[in-house]
């Protein structure tokens, strides 16, 4: 799968280097001239068992609607590390690698990208982190990262805004445990049917792996030189990884300790989860979002009736206004 990757080593200290991503998908400001303002950058983070195409349904836009504010700056969608089409280096996955990998692509293009970590000269990007379920944890990681004294000075760009999508900071075990054969999960499928058997094979239910060929996470891809074949963004030892490192530890509550130190609650920080309830309903707990609604004072913590767990497809106006919301306070 090396031929799939790209590679991004920038030279900042506390940040590992040799971060790699899929190149992310792009979606530029949706109107030709934008209001003049500080330069403001969307980054979305998806979450488990999901990729970046997680996004794309609620930033398209409908031809003959007017574009929503937070459109009119560019955004881009990235793949965590073993998600979507981004490789899996099991040995040095971590809550901090991930986070740093956010940070290295967000310092490639909100500057400059040789590699020598220059940095821009002032005003910075004002980037606002958007991440979904676990996704949302790794913002949290990241925006902590961001804003410490010895790596803020050397980033190309300031986390200005931090948007959390039905994520607190428990701690979470998996609900169920997956397994797979020797060596890394291979995503690459040559049928479906063989794609269904590996992931079922893994633990997954057969009716969710359906449910991702309909919302494309796995497809039907044309593979560099060799035709078509099936692709997986949902890989079994990313999500048993991403539990062991992230989701089942107290990762998040170090980081919105380290957000309260450094008061970043001046920032726009907004935590929105859903009221629904089951499999689709909200994963957050209420004590531990009550936690977090005291270390972070003035934030704002937003309940959408009637939302479930992927609030920005369901409620995709509710959740723009949001964003909007954002971009108006950075102007």
């Amino acid at each position: 799968m090396a031929a799939l990757l790209t590679t991004a080593a920038l030279s900042l200290s506390s940040i590992n280097l040799h971060s790699r991503f899929f190149a992310p998908i792009v979606l530029d400001s949706k109107i030709p001239n934008p209001p003049p303002s500080p330069r403001i950058l969307f980054i979305y983070i998806h979450g488990l068992d999901s990729s970046s195409t997680t996004w794309v349904p609620f930033l398209e836009h409908e031809n003959g609607s007017s574009v929503p504010l937070h459109r009119s700056f560019p955004s881009y969608c990235v793949d965590l590390r073993g998600h979507g089409r981004s490789n899996l280096e099991p040995n040095t996955f971590s809550s901090e690698s991930v986070a740093d990998d956010v940070l290295h692509f967000i310092n490639s293009v909100s500057g400059d990208a040789s590699g020598e970590g220059t940095v821009v000269q002032p005003p910075k990007p004002k980037v606002v982190l958007v991440g979904h379920s676990m996704g949302g944890r790794v913002a949290m990681l990241a925006a902590a990262k961001a804003i410490k004294a010895d790596v803020a000075p050397k980033l190309n760009f300031d986390v200005s805004a931090l948007v959390v999508e039905d994520m607190d900071i428990k701690v979470r075990p998996p609900p169920f445990n997956v397994t797979w054969g020797e060596g890394n999960f291979d995503r690459k499928f040559n049928t479906l049917e063989d794609c269904t058997k590996a992931l079922s094979g893994a633990g997954y239910e057969e009716s969710r792996i359906l449910s991702w060929v309909t919302d494309g996470r796995i497809r039907k891809v044309d593979w560099e030189g060799e035709g078509e074949a099936w692709w997986s963004d949902v890989n079994p030892q990313a999500r048993q990884l991403s539990y062991e490192k992230i989701l089942n530890s107290d990762c998040g509550a170090i980081a919105i300790e380290d957000l309260r130190d450094m008061d970043f609650a001046e920032c726009t920080t907004f935590v929105i989860a859903g009221s629904g309830k089951g499999m689709q309903g909200t994963v957050c707990d209420k004590e531990s979002l009550e936690k977090m609604r005291r270390r972070l004072r003035g934030c704002d913590f937003l309940t959408i009736e009637g939302a479930g767990h992927s609030i920005h497809k369901t409620h995709k106006g509710v959740f723009g206004e949001v964003l909007d919301g954002v971009c108006r306070g950075l102007l």
